[in-house]
């Protein structure tokens, strides 16, 4: 595009040459050398507003305004910058795209696709074998151990714990298992079988009855015994039945008593320590634990296993049924693209001024001449349309003023 430019303006040179040595013969080549000299001038114009751009022309630096771009380097980027974050890196743009990419429908499609599924589960399980197997060497097995024992050994399990139990008793949570608890037991001492057992284990556990019985030839051992049983039973379904009932007041009492003696008795504190202790320095726990390790190590090792109960196949399987679950369920599918959406938000936010800074700092880092080069590179061609064009409109401009002055005299 250059030499294309270039050679035009030599063109119009020629011209104007030829025509100046021809015009006294020809006058009409008057114009013709006018129009020359014109696009002469338009074309050095434009050559130098473009040359301009990028470089000092003829390489006079004392001309004010060439250079443009390499001397507002700083600008360019920071301009560049702010642009990107406010037309590109906006909230409503990014997510009105995600919102076009359908992230749920998307995702199990690309699920419900087989050799989809089954790459994951490879990198999965080879991942999983990898670092397993770099952790079986003995020195990271024995940091390991003593990291984490030295990390149970100093945590506050009571302290823990009463928090634990404070999160599940608030508002009465504890409730739920205690009626669980009793409707179950409800359930087993309301059966026939169950009561006669009963009655027939107490009978045997109180010789004074039986004593009775015998004096009086009456089964006096078992209708007391199944009394018990009516009168525990009917003490089940009371507690059931009755919210305020003084059993539910005295169990929500001692659990209290119990929350705040971890939370303030040293006694019981020590004592919860010390158990933690002993149960971090048995044998049989390490040993337990050892022998977990190194099967799940043995089971995930074997990586290229492709028999139906392998975990590669169980997780090809896995990814599959959530794609056809997903693609089922469209409630999920909303909620999810919700909170898609509403992260990607988030996210643009909390970080296009980074993005922009990282555009500035990069555009910033270049050297001048990478600069001008890059820019040459893609937008130069269409630059050196303006030379041709004011080579052209140069011409043209100059034809019809001369021929106007031509006329008005």
């Amino acid at each position: 595009m250059k030499w294309l430019a270039s050679g035009l303006l030599v063109l119009a040179g020629a011209i104007y040459v030829v025509a100046q040595a021809l015009q006294p013969a020809y006058p009409w080549l008057y114009y013709v050398a006018v129009t020359a000299e014109a696009s002469m001038v338009g074309a050095i114009a434009d050559w130098f507003a473009v040359t301009a751009l990028f470089h000092h022309p003829l390489g006079l630096r004392f001309i004010p305004h060439t250079a443009i771009i390499p001397r507002n380097k700083q600008r360019i980027a920071t301009g560049l910058s702010h642009f990107i974050q406010a037309n590109f890196l906006t909230s409503a743009a990014v997510v009105q795209r995600i919102r076009d990419f359908q992230p749920a429908r998307t995702l199990y499609s690309w699920l419900l696709r087989l050799e989809n599924a089954e790459a994951v589960a490879t990198y999965a399980t080879r991942l999983s074998a990898y670092l397993l197997g770099a952790m079986d060497d003995e020195r990271v097995r024995h940091y390991l151990q003593q990291a984490i024992v030295s990390r149970l050994k100093s945590a506050d399990i009571a302290s823990g714990a009463a928090e634990l139990l404070d999160v599940l008793t608030e508002n009465k949570r504890h409730h739920e298992l205690l009626n669980a608890a009793l409707a179950a037991l409800d359930e087993v001492l309301s059966r026939t079988d169950t009561q006669a057992y009963i009655a027939g284990e107490v009978a045997k556990s109180a010789p004074l009855l039986k004593w009775l019985s015998d004096l009086f030839q009456l089964k006096l051992d078992e209708r007391a015994a199944l009394k018990l049983v009516e009168v525990a039973v009917q003490k089940i379904k009371e507690v059931r039945n009755s919210e305020s009932h003084a059993l539910r007041e005295r169990f929500d009492a001692y659990v209290a008593d119990f929350v705040r003696r971890l939370k303030n008795d040293d006694a019981l504190r020590s004592r919860v320590h010390r158990l933690r202790d002993e149960a971090l320095a048995s044998p049989a726990l390490a040993a337990f634990v050892g022998g977990v390790w190194d099967e799940l190590r043995a089971w995930l090792a074997a990586e290229h296993d492709r028999r139906p109960a392998s975990l590669h196949q169980r997780l090809t399987g896995m990814l599959e049924s959530l794609g056809r679950t997903l693609r089922a369920d469209r409630e999920m599918q909303a909620w999810l693209d919700e909170q898609i959406l509403n992260g990607a938000a988030l996210v643009v936010e909390e970080h296009r001024a980074k993005i922009g800074r990282f555009i500035e700092d990069q555009i910033m880092s270049w050297q001048e001449h990478k600069l001008v080069g890059e820019l040459e590179r893609h937008i130069g061609p269409d630059l050196q349309y303006i030379r041709i064009n004011g080579t052209l409109v140069g011409g043209l401009a100059g034809l019809v003023i001369a021929t106007l002055t031509q006329l008005v005299r």
